[in-house]
């Protein structure tokens, strides 16, 4: 109908302006609940610039960010309109993950690079393209190409991959290395002297964490339930509550910087 069609461009507008948003700073699970409160309090089914602009002053997020926001969101919906003539038929007709990540990318964000805008592309991509999410691009979702998705390998993804040991099968060199560093480490706690944390650089292990993800078999549900796991308990060593408890390796040692 065509109250569903509607409310699904909206959806997908809510989905760009989350992306966005999170290009500035990553967003907390209370932040994405407040703000889709404000959403559906201030938008609703009528879209309109001043409407977003209520709904995200109710947030607090800073004017400067709300105006550039705002006019992305405007932008990137009026070049797929004009082309697609809709939002949801432009989801509807990807047919590459690959494709789709670029059109993500050139439309959304216009064409800018960086690990920033990375978090935001993936935001925006993983939600259309796995069955278990809103699977509006089909054939990526339905047929082996979402098995194609590269994760972002955000913090709290590789604390779980490399404290877990979910790495330690990976044949490469960056695992080798990490692999040696968790050795001398236990072999000083063995020893009962001074030991050092293992402190790693996110941007040096980010393929590592990627590449486990891919093996997995389903790198969008490995992100999701590895996000969840760090964020949750990771962080804080919750590993008695922890769902991976009676599997983990528990390298607490390991940080990620």
């Amino acid at each position: 109908s065509l109250s569903n069609v509607k409310g699904l461009d909206l959806l997908i507008t809510y989905t760009a302006l989350v992306a966005l948003l999170s290009k500035h700073k990553p967003l907390s699970d209370a932040e994405l609940k407040n703000l889709a409160a404000a959403y559906e309090k201030h938008v609703y089914n009528v879209f309109s610039a001043s409407r977003i602009r209520r709904a995200l002053e109710e947030v607090g997020v800073e004017k400067d960010v709300a105006n550039q926001v705002i006019t992305d969101v405007l932008r990137a919906s009026s070049v797929i309109n004009n082309k697609y003539k809709s939002l949801h038929l432009w989801i509807a007709k990807q047919r590459k993950i690959v494709d789709f990540e670029n059109g993500i990318r050139e439309v959304v964000f216009r064409g800018e690079g960086g690990n920033r805008v990375g978090r935001g592309v993936k935001l925006f991509l993983r939600l259309f393209i796995h069955e278990t999410n809103i699977p509006l691009a089909t054939k990526i979702a339905y047929g082996q190409e979402h098995k194609k998705y590269i994760l972002h390998g955000d913090m709290y993804t590789a604390l779980v991959t490399l404290r877990s040991g979910a790495f330690e099968d990976v044949p490469t060199l960056t695992a080798e290395r990490v692999k040696a560093r968790v050795a001398k480490r236990l072999l000083c706690e063995a020893k009962e002297g001074k030991c050092r944390d293992v402190v790693l650089r996110l941007e040096s292990i980010r393929g590592l964490v990627r590449h486990v993800g891919k093996i997995s078999g389903d790198p969008v549900l490995f992100e999701r339930g590895a996000y969840d796991i760090g964020s949750k308990y990771c962080k804080d060593l919750r590993c008695e509550e922890c769902p991976l408890k009676d599997i983990c390796r528990r390298h607490t040692f390991i940080k990620v910087k």
